[in-house]
């Protein structure tokens, strides 16, 4: 094996053995020597044929452990890496070398029978020589060395035992002794070898690893000499050239003052704007706050946002938003005072600071005139760009004393007036801090409601309106928190898909509802689903879906999910390849709350949608509004049209339902037959209506 690969137990142990199979030819012609001596000694005596015998015996296997010996040798000169021959020619040499030791063994017990006492004694000189001897050449195997020593051990201990004398009792203890210690120094030899084959290879590696580094350094310094060479011949023309740089000079000293009066003008005013920027802002804030300390005066944080301005970056482009925000920022200026401080925040927000107020209606009227100068239509680069704006503010000192504390309020009365609908105003108050503190805490809980198995589903019935019988349930998933207790959905739904966890939320829905059809044997009734927009930007939730369809082994027709026409308009090609594929799995599609005034014929066509579900606004006094009902029949009629089925949601009286049958409804969902039923009382429902199917 090469010298320089020492890396696993076993190329330690191939560089360990090396000396054994060396040595094996000298060991091998010292016991053949001594076999032929003991022979001589015994020729006289009655045990001469077994002698011989023994005597074949060991030179035999003598000549045969040469032989794998030198085989071996050949093969690691020769480059050889095959582990599993090497081990073949370790186990051979080693059985091999039991066998001597076993004949040996047999040797000494022939040997203690002479008669003569002075042949008996060199006998057994030889063979504890030959033990002795094999310190040096069987030491660096351990367990061929102990396979050599152990049965000439045993047979001398044995003869000496046999002989019976006081003397042979001590001679048996002091070979015992002689031989741990012998054992011991073959031991302690092996382990200096690893040693030292350890110590021969890390040295190697050393040196490996200098020449190495050496290399480097000669590489890097001949680089270092051409780098040099090559800042020679630079500074050369770097010197040619400084009659024309110093000639430069004084242009480079005006422009390094120019960029720097730019850098510091940017470090304090929004580049694209050259509105001040928030550092200048919170400096305005501070000095604004310590004049009003002074007056005994308040102040007004107004904090705004432009509403749809994403959709003009996302559809018209960025060049288009830039520009757009620059004709913001001059419109601003126009409508405020020239006292008022106003900063762009980043993004589309704004703030502007006003000062010495005489009450919050002054505040009021800036804000609507923001609003007012915002509404109106910009025009750039002929498009027609229609905007709002929600405006949030603060007052000094009620609403807070510190620039981030009167910032921050703001901003949480502005995130108000955005959730609210936007292009209006809110005034901060206490509340909303509460609130947000509320959303944070639900949020928090959320991340643990689905491990704490605190969401459970429940199931409103679909009846039709022609037979009265079951043909559906709509899936509602509820959560009652351990601390909370019942929370709205409307409350969490919204939480669950800003954060994210709609995704693993849906999907455990899927799953309850599929496993609630396949454990109790529902037939031709249908689970409507309703989806989220982010599920509906997510394709792998199609593959969840098809998966657990085909485990359960139900109808996929029998999976309904509802999406709201508001999705249409967010997204409708990633919506519509959702659809699309859903539909492939044999999954049908509802539009929930048709007749909001988002959706537009044209979807309808385009889309996979097998049934579209009526708004409870269309059907709230459908009886008693004739509008309503024109609205509705209008529905009927398209639907019946495209082909498509229809549910009316939230039916609650007899007079509703009997105009929804007259006009040509199929299906009616709503307190007027049941509320969202638990499993166990959905199970009761179905049953009932066998029941009464059958009778």
């Amino acid at each position: 094996m090469p010298e320089d690969v020492i890396k696993t137990n076993d190329d330690l142990l191939v560089k360990q053995v090396e000396p054994l199979f060396r040595a094996t030819l000298s060991g091998g012609l010292a016991n053949i020597f001594a076999a032929v001596l003991v022979f001589a000694l015994l020729a006289d005596t009655h045990h001469k044929e077994s002698a011989l015998w023994l005597t074949v015996f060991i030179f035999v296997l003598s000549v045969i452990r040469i032989a794998v010996s030198n085989s071996y040798l050949n093969k690691i000169e020769s480059g050889s890496k095959n582990k599993y021959k090497f081990n073949i020619y370790l186990n051979t040499h080693t059985f091999l070398t039991f066998l001597i030791g076993i004949g040996w063994g047999l040797c000494i017990y022939i040997q203690h029978q002479p008669s003569d006492e002075a042949v008996r004694n060199i006998a057994f000189l030889i063979n504890f020589g030959l033990i002795a001897g094999s310190i040096t050449t069987l030491s660096t195997y351990r367990i061929a060395y102990i396979s050599y020593v152990m049965p000439q051990l045993i047979a001398i201990i044995g003869v000496f035992l046999i002989i019976g004398t006081q003397t042979s009792y001590y001679l048996a203890i002091t070979t015992l002794l002689a031989t741990v210690f012998m054992v011991a120094a073959s031991f302690s030899i092996n382990r200096s070898h690893k040693n030292e084959i350890r110590l021969a290879y890390n040295n190697k590696q050393l040196i490996s690893d200098l020449n190495t580094e050496i290399k480097i350094r000669k590489r890097v310094q001949n680089e270092l000499e051409k780098s040099k060479r090559g800042l020679e011949i630079k500074v050369e023309e770097r010197t040619r050239d400084l009659v024309n740089i110093n000639a430069n000079l004084e242009r480079v000293i005006d422009k390094k003052e120019q960029a720097e009066q730019t850098l510091q003008y940017l470090a304090y005013h929004d580049e694209l704007t050259g509105m001040p920027n928030r550092n200048t802002l919170v400096d305005r804030i501070g000095q604004s706050i310590k004049k009003s300390s002074r007056e005994k005066q308040q102040m007004a944080i107004l904090f705004f946002d432009l509403d749809r301005f994403k959709n003009v970056n996302d559809s018209l482009g960025h060049a288009v938003g830039d520009e757009l925000l620059q004709e913001v920022a001059s419109r601003l200026y126009s409508s405020l005072r020239n006292n008022d401080t106003i900063s762009r925040n980043g993004g589309d927000e704004f703030v502007v600071v006003l000062e010495e107020l005489s009450d919050t209606n002054e505040a009021v009227h800036v804000a609507k005139k923001i609003i007012n100068c915002i509404t109106e239509t910009f025009e750039i680069k002929s498009h027609k760009i229609h905007l709002g704006v929600s405006v949030g503010i603060s007052i000094y000192p009620t609403d807070g004393e510190t620039p981030l504390v009167l910032l921050r309020n703001a901003d949480t009365a502005m995130y108000r007036a955005k959730k609210a609908g936007g292009n209006q105003l809110q005034f901060y108050d206490e509340s909303m801090s509460r609130q947000l503190r509320n959303r944070l805490e639900l949020e928090h809980e959320l991340h643990d409601a689905l491990l704490d198995e605190e969401f459970y589903m429940q199931y409103q019935p679909q009846i039709s309106c022609l037979s009265g019988v079951t043909t559906g349930f709509e899936a509602l998933m509820r959560w009652k928190n351990k601390k909370y207790g019942e929370i709205l959905p409307d409350q969490f739904i919204p939480i669950l898909e800003e954060t994210g966890l709609i995704y693993s939320v849906g999907q455990w829905v899927v799953s309850q509802v599929i496993d609630f059809i396949s454990i109790n044997h529902i037939k031709d009734i249908t689970f409507s689903i309703n989806l989220s927009a982010l599920q509906c930007n997510d394709l792998s939730f199609v593959d969840f879906v098809r998966e657990r369809i085909e485990q359960s082994g139900i109808d996929p027709s029998q999976i309904e999910f509802e999406i709201t026409e508001s999705l249409l308009v967010k997204d409708f090609e990633k919506t519509k390849l959702l659809l699309d594929e859903m539909h492939k799995i044999g999954c049908t599609i509802a539009l929930d709350d048709f007749g909001t005034g988002y959706t537009s014929m044209s979807y309808l066509a385009r889309l996979p949608i097998d049934i579209i579900k009526v708004d409870k606004t269309l059907v709230h006094n459908i009886d008693v509004n004739n509008n309503l009902k024109s609205i509705v029949k209008a529905i009927v009629t398209m639907s019946d049209g495209l082909g498509i089925k229809n549910i009316f949601e939230g039916v609650e009286t007899m007079a509703e339902l009997a105009v929804i049958k007259k006009m040509g409804g199929e299906i009616i969902q709503g307190f007027l037959f049941s509320k969202p039923l638990d499993t166990e009382d959905a199970i009761m429902w179905l049953d009932a209506g066998e029941k009464a199917k059958q009778a």
